[in-house]
């Protein structure tokens, strides 16, 4: 079992705990049936595995000076800055918000980055007339082996660099509170796998970590490209790194964008084709991560599935954490008397190493979950109960609600 598995339990499971069951404040016996509550859900986008808002937008204007604005790059010139239309405020850019999620497309891990931002359009465009503001997204699906090219292990400070995502399908998705925004995303994902479109765009990560002294930020750019060789290899060479940032860029501390990417990178596990024997020499713990990767996706069929072929291939595990994850997976299939097995299987292995055992406490409280599932009320409060005894947190707020 790797550092990473653990972190990973700790992302998926802490994230999930709230939403595992759908747990209502009915008394114990009086909880309507859910007859419209679908047995298994099944995604194929990752929900937000980080995300980044606290940024400064930079522009230089055209005195030489440089012009700063939250979350928002200014326009050159201070005359278009100061006017007063609608459609100025939004600036020449602006962000709400970035957020790294995940997709799986075939057996291949997938980063989709997506950008939220102010928008708007004019009723009457000639006539720039009836302004009407809005949110939209742009989002870009690209390899996850690219997040260690945007931020190193050894991080270059000082010192502009570039990435080429080499963009496997971007799209815009205008006005996204009025529309699916998980649906749009994989729509677009879908048309260009099954070869129904061909995506021409592509982006260019451009980073600039500066420290001086005691402080350290982050200047970054993405640089909209067309999916041709020349266009990204131009942004991306390194004679053009420096000027990435001759104009307008936007920064944020260091380690926002450090916990940014390596969030993310957290949850990419090292696979192998499973169906290939010869590349699975460990077929227990390539297993185990298929598995995780299916849960992370809500495939949790299929997530069932891998981690019992992991213990097919190892019986005797005593890695308490395969138990915890197939736990939550059937919990999520309403499998409560099935995933309790598995908390009690988890619960009898207490690991010895502190930054595992922090996990393995997490089992009282999502097996009080299921037994709350299952109208053991008694059960779910002993439970509770005792992961907050050892150190769970979030079980103070159950008792209080449910176990007066």
């Amino acid at each position: 079992m790797t550092v990473r598995h653990i972190i990973s339990f700790v992302t998926v499971i802490v994230i999930g705990y709230f939403y595992l069951t759908g747990v209502s404040a009915c008394a114990q016996n009086d909880c309507p049936p859910e007859e419209d509550a679908e047995l298994v859900n099944f995604s194929t986008l990752s929900p937000v595995q980080s995300e980044m808002s606290d940024l400064k937008g930079w522009a230089k204007q055209d005195n030489g000076r440089w012009l700063s604005s939250r979350n928002r790059i200014p326009f050159t010139d201070d005359r278009t800055n100061k006017s007063p239309g609608a459609e100025r405020k939004l600036g020449q850019d602006n962000i709400i918000v970035l957020q790294l999620r995940k997709v799986m497309i075939g057996n291949d891990q997938y980063n989709v980055l997506v950008k939220k931002y102010h928008d708007g359009e004019f009723e009457f465009p000639i006539l720039r007339e009836n302004w009407r503001s809005f949110k939209s997204l742009d989002f870009y699906v690209f390899k996850s082996s690219k997040l260690e090219e945007i931020l190193p292990e050894e991080v270059p400070f000082n010192e502009e660099y570039a990435v080429n995502l080499n963009v496997y399908v971007r799209g815009t998705v205008r006005d996204y509170e009025t529309k699916v925004e998980d649906d749009e995303i994989i729509k677009a994902i879908q048309s260009v796998d099954r070869g129904e479109t061909v995506n021409d765009w592509n982006i260019v990560f451009a980073v600039f970590p500066i420290k001086n002294g005691e402080e350290e930020v982050v200047r970054f750019k993405l640089i909209k490209s067309f999916r041709k060789k020349y266009m990204a290899s131009y942004y991306a060479a390194p004679q053009n790194w420096e000027k990435n940032f001759d104009m307008t860029f936007y920064e944020t501390k260091f380690y926002h964008f450090k916990s940014f990417i390596r969030d993310a990178q957290e949850f990419i596990l090292p696979v192998t084709d499973p169906n290939d024997p010869l590349a699975n020499k460990d077929a227990y713990t390539n297993n185990f991560n298929w598995g995780v990767l299916k849960y992370q996706m809500g495939d949790y069929p299929t997530a069932i599935e891998y981690f019992d072929k992991a213990l097919v291939e190892n019986p005797n595990t005593q890695d308490f954490l395969i138990y915890s994850f197939r736990g939550n997976a059937r919990s999520k299939m309403r499998l409560y008397g099935d995933a309790i097995t598995d908390f009690d299987k988890a619960l009898d292995f207490q690991p010895d190493d502190i930054m595992n055992y922090s996990n393995w406490v997490k089992n009282y409280f999502n097996r009080g979950v299921a037994r709350y599932s299952l109208y053991d009320l008694p059960g779910a409060c002993k439970d509770w109960n005792k992961a907050l005894e050892l150190g769970f947190g979030p079980a103070h707020d159950y008792l209080l609600k449910y176990c007066q």
